[in-house]
């Protein structure tokens, strides 16, 4: 069913889910329309909140979408309009690689998402004056109880295919398991660190899950016969 002359009928692949079927308003723009997409699919774990971290591209073209309404960008008649919503380059720091494969830290009390777009990668607080300043990847200080976390806290890092995760600090730091096994890091000794499992931090509470995008887990198929659909159709956008 067409989406009305108010509204743009759109497919967007949303990270490596695809196909997922909306009618947007022709006076959103495509950061607005971003805005959406994220609020409709907050149960994906990997999926951040800020619209300013992703960016809308043509799925033909690969060309990003220039910021303006959406009548503007299409025509009226316009059909069969295919987007994918993808994160936006983060740059590598000097001293660091790019992640193998998309990795994330999802804190779970507050659903915030940490992309690490780089290894090895620093998670605590900034302190320019420390030399390795620019190998943060998760700064934790937003976050109510952020000053509690030590600057240099914990160290992810990548060898052989296998992840792994390293206490920085004296805080006590915990890794609990998929399968149940709760592990207290000590200083400077690395465990390896699998999809699922979760990063304590103690003394401030804050418990981190460790989380690799890979397409078939993204998220459950949709059954057969039914059409995924973001839901912007009957929300503000």
């Amino acid at each position: 069913m067409g989406a009305g002359k108010d509204r743009l009928d759109l497919t967007i692949d949303v990270l490596e889910l695809p196909a997922q079927h909306a009618a947007a308003l022709w006076t959103l723009a495509p950061q607005e329309l971003i805005a959406a997409t994220l609020q409709e699919f907050r149960e994906l774990e990997q999926l951040g909140i800020d619209p300013g971290d992703y960016q809308l591209l043509d799925a033909q073209s690969g060309a990003p979408l220039d910021e303006k309404p959406l009548d503007d960008l299409f025509a009226k008649d316009a059909k069969d309009i295919h987007l994918k919503l993808v994160e936006k380059p983060v740059p590598v720091p000097r001293g660091a690689q790019s992640a193998p494969e998309p990795l994330y830290l999802r804190e779970q009390a507050t659903g915030r998402v940490y992309r690490l777009g780089w290894l090895p990668a620093i998670i605590g607080r900034p302190d320019r004056n420390l030399p390795d300043n620019h190998l943060l990847a998760v700064n934790l200080e937003a976050l109510p109880t952020g000053l509690r976390v030590s600057r240099r806290h914990v160290r992810l890092s990548e060898q052989g295919g296998q992840y792994f995760v390293q206490r920085m600090s004296g805080n006590p730091t915990v890794l609990r398991r998929t399968t149940g096994e709760t592990i207290n890091l000590l200083d400077a000794s690395r465990m390896p660190i699998d999809s699922g499992d979760l990063i304590v931090l103690e003394r401030s509470q804050i418990t981190l899950k460790f989380l690799i995008r890979r397409a078939a887990s993204l998220a459950p198929e949709p059954q057969s016969g039914e059409e995924a659909t973001t839901g912007v159709d009957n929300e503000e956008a």
